[in-house]
């Protein structure tokens, strides 16, 4: 099924408020971007739906299931997170390292059984990194890495896959390498895809809808093409825009420069 309902979610970071009334549903075969400032609570949002945070108040139901009522391990059957950074540090192959991903799936023995090898395989060849399965981890660029992480995801055979900055520290071709991998996932596999990002032009042209956060509250949600317009733009990121229908992407986003009502000179 893959479909994400976030109800009325709060957060707390002991007495700093991040996270107010959030709410929004996703379903299978989308691409979600979640795009706001620094600071805004983006990343805290996908860690309250994956239950790596608990919330303060509110719901979040996972085909229709409350999170807070599963187990770390049936979450992990649904949902794949890709952090920001790889942090790994042990010589660990490609191969080895997406078979992490099967952790969550694992029998009681946690022995590596057919099922497991098959959806690894899977997992690669959809990523592009079974040419390099024995190389090492550490040893590969910042975008072969990357599609590693995403092969890993892949591989616990989720329903919803959570992208937090999945382009961060990439150079611009691998960007693109990368955002199609993104939507070719979602359209062939069916997977809900949410992805935090601050790359505006990117937004436009790979996802379906956005939701903009601003000082930890809901500002926007809809189709890209009715959200990223001129005026949201500029009131959330104080950047001046020009927006225009593109037959290939759907919407085309021009940088101008920076807004007059820039906050930081008030």
């Amino acid at each position: 099924m893959g479909s994400i309902k976030v109800e009325n979610v709060d957060f707390s970071y002991a007495e700093r408020q991040i996270l107010y009334d959030i709410s929004l549903e996703a379903n299978a075969g989308e691409v979600v971007g979640i795009l706001g400032q620094n600071g805004c609570g983006k990343t805290t949002l996908l860690k309250c739906i994956n239950r790596s945070l608990k919330t303060n108040s509110g719901d979040v139901l996972l085909d229709g299931e409350n999170v807070g009522e599963m187990s770390r391990k049936n979450i992990a059957k649904k949902i794949a997170f890709v952090t920001q950074t790889t942090n790994i540090t042990f010589a660990f192959t490609v191969f080895e390292t997406v078979m992490m991903g099967r952790y969550a799936c694992a029998g009681d023995e946690g022995n590596t059984n057919e099922k497991d090898l098959r959806a690894v395989y899977e997992a690669m060849k959809d990523t592009e990194t079974l040419k390099f399965a024995d190389r090492y981890i550490n040893e590969l660029s910042g975008g072969e890495r990357k599609r590693v992480m995403i092969a890993r995801a892949l591989a616990q055979e989720p329903e919803i896959l959570l992208l937090d900055e999945p382009t961060l520290h990439l150079d611009i071709n691998h960007q693109f390498d990368l955002l199609e991998l993104v939507r070719k996932l979602a359209r062939e596999k069916n997977l809900l895809i949410m992805i935090v990002t601050h790359d505006l032009v990117f937004a436009s042209r790979y996802c379906d809808r956005v939701m903009i956060i601003k000082d930890g509250k809901l500002h926007h949600l809809g189709s890209t093409k009715d959200i990223m317009i001129p005026d949201n733009i500029e009131e959330t990121f104080y950047i001046e825009t020009e927006v225009s229908e593109d037959s290939r992407f759907g919407i085309n986003i021009l940088l101008i420069g920076k807004s007059k009502n820039n906050s930081d000179d008030k």
